[in-house]
């Protein structure tokens, strides 16, 4: 199982490899799949809100206001039909996309689970509002699309009357059966918000707003697709009549073919099994969890700066009674990545297999080493360890000595400063690709201190084109080798000067 994942995290790395060539990585569409879900949730709320204005709630008038709005309203309520439509369907794959991702990356685990088992309730809850929404249209797919589901509901041991009843015919159709409708369609985005909020508790400055440009993008499309090919409206629901040659939607009604080949109680023993089985994959077959970072309070001044840069919500600053706040760890919330380690310039802050002491010695045995292979000139590397993966890159260069810490975020200016100091010409950090740091946000504020703009700040007296940081995914490892061969060309250049 770990080497399918492995194989599957590479084949997903070499897509957004392909896509940061298209499109760069700051505009990389699958660096945003989060936030491109939440903004489809608002066209959604809003073009339907629109189409609600204009809606009949009843058996006889759903269809027809929904024929005005496509037909002699195509200008505007056409339109909005078409993006509503379209905007449904890319949310479903945005969404199924964003799991994949997030499965395929190792980000469920953990401190995730609770991101992990909202995001599945979400995708559950988004299925069931598009399912209501075809029902809404009450044309022939939508009779479909109703008798089917009251087949799979009447499975279920909680309704006293078939609810195929009350789809028999014309007659027996009441109009209380479309506010129903209506209430779960509508009632839906608000469950959505609330969990949505659960989603993103336990992340700190959560991105749920995709860059503006790329907003403009997913608009673009879904108006093209909507002015290509609009939103078809089928003849009116006939409940004297069987449906036949009904356009199919794969993205929402995939389950409903497979109701001709299933048993009564299959379908739903399958889809609560699958359930299940997919929200409780944070506690399956779980590798080593990093131990969290822990305080040493003698050290500890009351900044706030590893509270501000802590990913998830995992550091506070517990307020004591004439004494400065003091940095508190809550372990079950912290990655144990040591982002807090490289926002903290008193060496309050560490990791029990990590050690900032540990570090140094590290750091200084390796550059003694460096500096004694006799080679010109001599670069230190840092990378990080969900990052570029180097195996044997560097086993036989030794103008180069390499240490792997559990996330860049980790390092400070007068950490990388320690090469240097100790006389080697560079020092080179390799952090994750841009935009997409396993740990959120430690190449970003790595790259903010180096540039003096977060705290820390460089304190060091050499030039500044000695430290260059730069992003790499697992399957760049060439991209690497080539930009850290480029750096040594260009501390040559500059140690010349």
């Amino acid at each position: 199982m770990k080497n399918i994942l492995s194989h599957a995290h590479r084949g997903w790395s070499w897509l957004e490899h392909r896509a940061n060539k298209a499109y760069t990585p700051a505009y990389n569409p699958l660096y945003h799949l989060g936030a491109i879900g939440v903004f489809l949730i608002w066209i959604l709320i809003i073009s339907g809100i629109y189409l609600f204005i204009f809606y009949e709630i009843s058996a006889r008038g759903a269809y027809l206001s929904v024929k005005y709005l496509t037909q002699e309203q195509w200008y505007l309520g056409g339109m909005l039909r078409s993006l509503h439509h379209y905007g449904a369907d890319l949310l479903i794959i945005i969404t199924f996309l964003h799991l994949i991702h997030t499965f395929v990356t190792d980000r469920y685990k953990h401190w995730r689970w609770l991101a992990w088992v909202s995001g599945v309730a979400l995708l559950w809850f988004i299925w069931i509002s598009g399912i209501f929404g075809y029902w809404m249209v009450w044309d022939t797919r939508a009779q479909l699309v109703a008798l089917l589901s009251a087949e799979m509901l009447e499975k279920l041991p909680i309704f006293g009357q078939p609810l195929s009843i009350a789809l028999s015919g014309s007659d027996t159709l009441s109009d209380q059966l479309f506010y129903i409708i209506l209430f779960i369609h509508f009632s839906v985005p608000v469950v959505l918000f609330i969990f949505l909020w659960i989603h993103v508790k336990r992340i700190t400055k959560a991105k749920i707003n995709p860059p503006a440009a790329l907003s403009w993008v997913v608009i673009g499309f879904i108006l093209a697709l909507s002015i290509i090919k609009p939103a078809k409206l089928g003849p009116g629901a006939d409940l004297g009549k069987l449906p036949v040659d009904i356009p199919f939607n794969w993205f929402y009604l995939f389950i409903y073919p497979a109701l001709k080949h299933i048993s009564a109680p299959s379908p739903w023993v399958a889809i609560i099994a699958a359930t299940v089985f997919v929200a409780c994959l944070p506690w399956i077959g779980r590798n080593r969890r990093l131990p969290a970072a822990f305080v040493l309070p003698s050290n500890c001044v009351g900044c706030g700066q590893c509270a501000a840069d802590c990913p998830y919500e995992a550091i506070s600053m517990a307020a004591k009674e004439n004494v400065l706040p003091e940095a508190a760890i809550s372990a079950k919330n912290c990655a144990g990545c040591g982002i807090c380690v490289g926002a903290c310039d008193y060496m309050a802050i560490n990791l029990p297999d990590w050690t900032e002491d540990a570090m140094k010695q590290k750091i200084l045995r390796l550059s003694q080493e460096l500096k004694e292979s006799g080679s010109y000139p001599t670069i230190f590397t840092f990378v990080c360890a969900r990052g570029v993966e180097l195996k044997d890159s560097l086993k036989d260069i030794a103008w180069t000595k390499v240490i792997s810490v559990p996330c860049i975020g980790m390092l400070k200016p007068s950490t990388a400063a320690i090469p240097i100091e100790a006389g080697i010409h560079g020092v080179f950090i390799a952090g994750c690709q841009a935009g997409d740091c396993y740990y959120r946000f430690g190449n970003e504020w790595l790259a903010q201190r180096l540039k003096g703009i977060r705290r820390p700040v460089p304190a060091w007296s050499f030039e500044d084109f000695r430290v260059k940081s730069a992003g790499f995914s697992n399957v760049e490892t060439g991209d690497f080798l080539m930009s850290l061969n480029r750096f040594r060309e260009e501390i040559r250049g500059g140690c010349q000067r």
